[in-house]
């Protein structure tokens, strides 16, 4: 009997013991994806405040040249938001309050200056001139703390570093080699600059109603695939095969195209017009022979030879041995924002391997009223003193909901590059785009 008790006991007690082993893995289980996910959110917050700051940058670098006070106020009260969007991420970390007590009073101070300057103009009073040279130390310093930032970041992800993993952060010693965001603040760190940037002045334009550029007549699954067969250039296709078909406001009929060298080519052509709405190579890494000039003028010929029309290159951009290339169309010399045109070729044979056509589709038609009120002349006398400005240019923008005849008017400020948009027909400024220039090629934000 005293055996039969032991050997239930023992029972027993191996039941508990490999319930408390279950419960034990399930726990650490649990644990470790709480951390992973509690990670996750800091590292979120982190990206989100690099945002901020890099919209900052952008936003002071452009208020001085604001002669409109509308849209210098929107972009003040823009840095007071984000400053405190810098403030709110920065403080969910859990960094140490020595460490980051003074990059977070920055942000504090900054908001509430850059909101006190919108009162400012907002009541009539334009910015003084020392107004407008701090305005731009504040830039170059968010442009710092930025930088130092993505450097701590990255020095993080190098040494395998986890913020969630740390323990009594808030009033440990500072050990900056084990927290290299406790860094930042530090004025003699190193310092990289990323930027937040767009493909191209007013790439993502506003669609406005029904598609403009389609035509009336449907085409079937089998002429899609004549279509798609003639638009990259049929004696280069080896065999194309539908993949399917798409719903929404562009519907159409998905493709897969082999050429005759092996590279693989995934399209759409769009339903009512049978129009190519985008093509993308399956793999892209071209050896890079041909320069920037010669794909440009292949782009153009190649568009044209499709029916595009009058188009004129925008932005351009190099990676990958691709030449991505952003055309705009015109008409009657006045450049047609919303129609864009994106196209990438080889740079080693100059063959068209990508297109997105979806703004052009959407937008596209002969506008009828293209007249300016104000002058080229008394265009260049509305846009701020600042700026170094010697042309302007008609061209159509989308602008809150609408299409806006503007004139361009690219100049100089501070050693960077703008473009000012300014209404034609009221002389409002609409919008004010910094140009810059990476080994990639040009872009604007």
């Amino acid at each position: 009997m005293g055996k039969k008790r032991s050997a239930i006991l023992m029972g027993i007690l191996g039941v508990c013991l490999a319930a408390a082993v279950i419960f034990g893995v399930n726990r650490s289980t649990v644990a470790g994806r709480m951390t992973r996910r509690l990670e996750s959110s800091y590292t979120q917050r982190l990206m989100e405040s690099q945002e901020h700051l890099q919209a900052i940058s952008l936003k002071l670098g452009k208020s001085p040249l604001a002669a409109d006070a509308r849209l210098q106020v929107e972009l003040l009260v823009g840095v007071s938001r984000q400053a405190d969007g810098v403030v709110s991420g920065l403080s969910a970390l859990p960094l140490s309050h020595a460490a980051m007590g003074e990059t977070i009073k920055f942000c504090n101070q900054l908001s509430d200056y850059a909101l006190q300057q919108a009162l400012l103009v907002a009541s009539g009073q334009p910015l003084s001139e020392e107004t407008l040279s701090q305005l731009i130390r504040l830039r170059d310093q968010c442009a710092l703390l930025s930088g130092q930032l993505a450097v701590a970041q990255e020095n993080m992800l190098q040494n395998s570093l986890h913020l969630a993993q740390q323990e009594g952060v808030f009033y440990a010693p500072l050990k900056l080699s084990d927290r290299p965001l406790e860094a930042v603040a530090d004025k003699d760190h190193g310092m990289d600059y990323p930027s937040m940037i767009y493909d191209g002045a007013f790439s993502d334009a506003t669609h406005f109603g029904a598609p403009k550029a389609l035509g009336e007549k449907e085409v079937t699954a089998e002429e899609a695939l004549t279509l798609a067969r003639d638009f990259v250039g049929a004696e280069r296709v080896s065999k194309a095969e539908g993949a399917g078909e798409t719903a929404g406001l562009l519907a159409g009929y998905s493709i897969t195209l082999t050429l005759t060298d092996g590279t693989v080519l995934n399209a759409e052509v769009t339903r009512q017009g049978g129009q190519m709405l985008w093509l993308m190579p399956e793999h892209a890494s071209f050896v890079q022979k041909l320069s920037v000039e010669d794909c440009a003028a292949r782009a153009k010929a190649f568009l044209q030879s499709r029916g595009y029309g009058e188009m004129e290159q925008n932005h351009i951009r190099v990676y990958d041995g691709l030449c991505v290339i952003n055309f705009v169309a015109v008409q009657e010399g006045v450049l047609l924002y919303p129609d864009l045109v994106k196209i990438q070729l080889r740079m080693d044979t100059g063959e068209v391997v990508g297109l997105e056509a979806n703004n052009y589709l959407m937008n596209h038609t002969q506008r009828t009223n293209l007249v300016p009120v104000y002058s080229k002349m008394q265009a260049l006398q509305q846009v701020s003193p600042h700026l170094k400005a010697t042309d302007a240019r008609l061209c159509l923008v989308p602008h809150l909901g609408e299409e806006r005849l503007c004139y361009e008017i690219p100049g100089e400020y501070a050693d960077n590059d703008y473009r000012v948009y300014l209404d034609a027909l009221t002389g409002e400024e609409v919008e004010i785009l910094m140009m810059m220039q990476d080994a990639e090629g040009q872009l604007s934000a």
